[in-house]
């Protein structure tokens, strides 16, 4: 009963960490759909914005080249035709004012392309309001030049304007105050009569507002021509009031850009989108250096060093090189997956443990640390530590297998005495040698070869009979005559002797070496006499998962360097 109720309440604290997740999930996600959606219109919003005001701009200087050249028309026009021009501009401009749509900067509008519409539309009635409203006052200026009106009378004229302009708008302030004071409540409420009445003042109140401003600024460019009554100059706009026209289309951009300045994808877009270059060179080179380094390794190093002179270990170690012992014409194999070692009186074996199957009562045994005191890297890296050192006055049997892996076979190998056989420690599990002889291992460098850089292998370990090497591998070991020349996997290899001639053999196609399931070189070995030892499944550097074959790629280059 427990365990039910143990295993229910898990199943329902599973389930609940899940709804949980899911609502957060959810959640992030609405919240940056809703940042997205805010990003994107106010962008539009602003950008549309910025079309009007550019193309404003534009109309704005065409509409100021064409009442130039119209202005320009009438200086020497009749008193009549400069008054009905007069007439016709401020025609134009209370059309333009009475079509005012306040709300249009109000940002952000639902639908970008209305706003793009209604904000050129909106920019481009400012600016002809103001191209008009200078035309109309230099031709008020004009007119009363022509028409012979004093100066002085000129602006008292204009100032009983703006003092009547001035009385109209104090009088719409103070109807807006006294309703405001007579029904506060009704004023505020949408919908009632006072709220449409007082709506109604305050546009009349604006309207007079933009007419007293106009009938000031008259005034005030009267006051300056008083005392000439000449005509006046030429004609010119007035740049900054026309870029004044659109000081609302500016606030609003300004308005635009400060919400979106509070979004945080606009405040990561642009750092993003300056990284955005740099990694994607970065992504690309990643995908193509190694390619370009291949193909440069397959079609250049290779062939190049496949070209060069083969190593002769036996010429730099100065090595006599006699024949091995070859197996029966026609087979190669001489592994098994046991093998029968008889020791002779006299003589030591030295075996790793998992090798050792069976060996006679009597025969003395004892630990030892290291293959070879001379070499406790190699003796290490090769994995050749606390042997089993099997030693007898009798002669007595061995029995050696591969009791871990069912896959390794057990190879015996015969170095009589006078030969030598380069050899790769890993391949190596024990070793039979006389008892007062020490063990004949050395090490020969190859630093100037380009066969031993493009594989690595910088350094052969040599063994020089008389010896009995003791040889595991995956699937079995084979022992052949490189006769006239062959070629095998590097990763197989397992020895040579040293009168072989060693070189690199670049692998015969190029796809199969990109996508890493050929090495770039095979192993050639030539020399009618010469033998070489490899196994037939090389396993070592094959770890599955990239993290795994990453480093046990790296261990295995390491050890290479080092012949081992």
């Amino acid at each position: 009963m427990r365990q039910l109720l143990t295993a229910i309440l898990r199943f329902l604290l599973r389930h609940a960490l899940q709804f949980a997740l899911f609502i957060v999930i959810l959640l992030a996600g609405r919240s940056l759909l809703a940042e997205w959606r805010s990003y994107s219109a106010g962008s539009e919003a602003v950008a549309a914005l910025r079309l009007a005001a550019d193309g404003a701009d534009r109309h704005g200087a065409s509409l100021a080249e064409t009442a130039t050249l119209r202005v320009y028309a009438l200086r020497h026009a009749s008193h009549a035709a400069i008054a009905a021009r007069l007439t016709q501009v401020q025609a134009q401009m209370t059309a333009l004012r009475a079509r005012q749509q306040p709300s249009l900067f109000t940002l952000p509008l639902s639908d970008p392309s209305t706003l793009a519409l209604h904000a050129q539309d909106e920019a481009a009635r400012r600016v002809e309001i103001e191209v008009l409203a200078q035309e109309a006052r230099y031709l008020s200026a004009l007119q009363a030049a022509i028409g012979g009106e004093d100066a002085r009378q000129t602006l008292a004229r204009l100032h009983a304007q703006h003092v009547q302009a001035y009385a109209a708008l104090q009088e719409n302030v103070r109807q807006r105050q006294l309703l405001e004071t007579q029904r506060p409540v009704a004023t505020r409420l949408p919908g009632s009569d006072a709220y449409a009445q007082l709506s109604r003042l305050e546009a009349e109140g604006r309207r007079l507002r933009e007419i007293n401003l106009q009938a000031y600024q008259a005034w005030l460019a009267q006051r300056a021509r008083t005392g000439n009554a000449a005509r006046p100059g030429p004609f010119a706009i007035d740049a900054t009031a026309l870029a004044g026209a659109l000081a609302p289309v500016q606030a609003a951009i300004a308005a635009g850009e400060t919400r979106l300045a509070r979004n945080w994808i606009a405040r990561w877009r642009a750092p993003v989108m300056d990284v955005v270059p740099t990694a994607a060179l970065l992504v690309l080179s990643a995908i193509l250096l190694p390619v370009a380094i291949k193909a440069f390794f397959y079609f250049v190093l290779a062939p190049l060093a496949s070209r060069l002179p083969p190593l002769s270990i036996a010429r730099e170690l100065q090595v006599a090189g006699s024949s091995l012992p070859l197996p029966p014409d026609g087979e190669s194999r001489i592994s098994a997956v046991s093998q029968a070692l008889r020791l002779k009186p006299g003589q030591r074996m030295l075996i790793h443990p998992a090798y050792l199957q069976s060996s006679p009562v009597g025969t003395r045994k004892r630990t030892q640390w290291l293959l070879d005191w001379r070499f406790p890297l190699t003796s290490l890296a090769a994995g050749m530590v606390a042997l089993t050192r099997l030693e007898d006055d009798e002669a007595a049997s061995v029995t050696i297998s591969a009791s871990d892996d069912p896959l390794l076979e057990v190879a015996v190998v015969h170095l009589p005495a006078g030969s030598a056989l380069v050899f790769q420690p890993r391949g190596l599990v024990g070793l039979v040698c006389d008892e007062g002889q020490p063990l004949a291992i050395a090490s020969h460098w190859r630093l100037a070869s380009l066969h031993a850089w493009l594989t690595l292998q910088l350094r052969f370990i040599v063994f020089r009979g008389p010896v009995t090497l003791i040889v595991r591998g995956c699937r079995g070991v084979r022992l052949e005559r490189a006769g006239q020349g062959r070629s095998i996997s590097q990763s197989a290899t397992l020895g040579f002797s040293t009168d072989v001639l060693y070189s690199t053999l670049r692998s015969e196609t190029f796809i199969p070496y990109l996508r890493g399931q050929q090495a770039l070189l095979n192993d050639r070995f030539d020399g009618d006499k010469g033998i070489y030892l490899y196994e037939e499944t090389p396993r070592h550097g094959k770890q599955p998962g990239k993290a795994g074959s990453w480093f046990e790629g790296f261990t295995d280059a390491l050890l290479k360097v080092f012949g081992i």
